[in-house]
């Protein structure tokens, strides 16, 4: 079955008054446009877009001043490789040239990168941490672009100094750490009572460790409610 193409078509208002004489289109002019049109499709994008790379036939046009310019994607604009066409149109609307190109896009974005090597389990301060540009279209989809989404953070595994941020590699740190002393509530219909525990894993709210009643010495699941207490529900 014949693949379906989606196309996007930008017009620019680039009538220019003139004496109607031929005026010279060069490949820097094609790549303008092309620029310009891609820029606004790819608006939410952090970084500047970048053409790394720019073909088109023909390279050069003769055209007259009062012209209308259409951007035409052959598929929606992305970083990394896109093919175009770029047509031209009299005021009256007649077309005058037709222009084929394609481009690879670029956009140099700021992500979070260590600053030093740190091992596993470190938690995430500001000495350790920089922003520094990458290029966007090499860059997974999880990588941390804000200081407030690592700071306080901890690696889940270790990592060299240099190296990209990535959501999988980091978790909230334990407010209940293995031996903590700890509250211990139970709550019931109509009651609640409360016991000194010991911790016996580590924990974050809402998780379910395992502690030890120090009255009773039995050990009992229940969950962190903050970094002094934990619940256990009848």
């Amino acid at each position: 079955m014949r693949a379906f193409k989606f196309f996007v078509i930008l017009l620019f208002g680039i009538f220019l008054a003139g004496s109607g004489e031929a005026r010279e289109w060069k490949i820097e002019d094609f790549k303008a446009l092309f620029l310009r049109a891609s820029t606004e499709k790819l608006s939410w994008l952090p970084g500047e877009l970048q053409i790394q790379r720019f073909v088109a036939e023909p390279e050069h046009l003769d055209l007259p001043d009062n012209i209308r310019a259409e951007v035409t994607f052959r598929t929606p604009p992305k970083l990394g490789p896109n093919s175009f066409l770029l047509r031209f149109f009299s005021k009256e609307g007649r077309l005058l040239a037709t222009v084929r190109g394609a481009c690879y896009l670029e956009a140099e974005i700021p992500v979070v990168v260590l600053k030093r090597p740190l091992p596993r389990h470190a938690i995430l301060g500001p000495k350790d941490l920089a922003l520094e540009k990458r290029p966007a279209s090499r860059l997974p989809r999880d990588v941390i672009t804000e200081m407030d989404e690592a700071l306080g953070k901890r690696l889940r595994l270790s990592l060299r100094a240099g190296q990209i941020l990535r959501a999988y590699a980091l978790e909230d740190p334990p407010v209940i750490k293995r031996g903590n002393l700890v509250r211990i509530v139970a709550r019931g219909k109509a009651f609640t009572v409360s016991a000194l525990g010991e911790a016996r894993q580590d924990g974050r709210p809402g998780e379910i460790i395992k502690v030890r009643n120090l009255s009773s010495k039995r050990e009992v699941f229940a969950k962190v409610v903050d970094s002094k207490t934990v619940e256990v529900s009848f």
